[in-house]
């Protein structure tokens, strides 16, 4: 309980103002190092990734999207001349796939079309491999494969 006599008077409430002010102000040594150390363990924090459903002659599973979208790079990274920059798997309500959007950068000259071809049937074979031999047929799942960037440096798309 606050009495009368634990309320600062006018002089009191300037110098805790103040001395507020300066707190704020103040960057306590050491600190950076820990926000640092702060920012890289909440990027490192889990984040469960919604789940894909998959099946296979002894039912249905549930594959975590962030392994899919893994296994998705991994699959494409071998096509020549292109480089996955993204990845974003779409499902429907029930988690069943429903489209695959990989998003590359390819070499100056490389054959567009061709490329694109590459990437589909690499998302196909991975998407049959993860999700199983009963998985959604290839026409339920739209694949696009979007060039966002042409590259003139080789080592770009190795």
């Amino acid at each position: 309980m606050t009495t009368q006599s634990d309320r600062p008077g006018a002089h009191g409430a300037r110098v805790l103002a103040e001395a507020t002010a300066a707190l704020r102000r103040h960057t306590p040594t050491g600190w950076q190092d820990v926000r640092t150390d702060l920012i890289a363990l909440a990027r490192r924090a889990h984040r469960p990734s919604a789940p894909v459903r998959g099946r296979h002659d002894l039912g249905e599973f549930l594959l975590a999207s962030d392994v899919l979208v893994g296994d998705l790079r991994a699959a494409v990274d071998p096509v020549r001349d292109v480089s996955v920059t993204a990845v974003h798997c779409a499902t429907d309500d029930r988690a069943h796939l429903t489209g695959v959007t990989v998003e590359v950068a390819a070499l100056f000259g490389t054959h567009l079309p061709s490329a694109g071809r590459a990437v589909r049937a690499a998302v196909d074979a991975t998407l049959t491999d993860l999700l199983g031999p009963l998985r959604p047929p290839p026409e339920a799942v739209d694949v696009h494969v979007h060039v966002g960037d042409v590259v003139t440096d080789p080592t770009a798309v190795d």
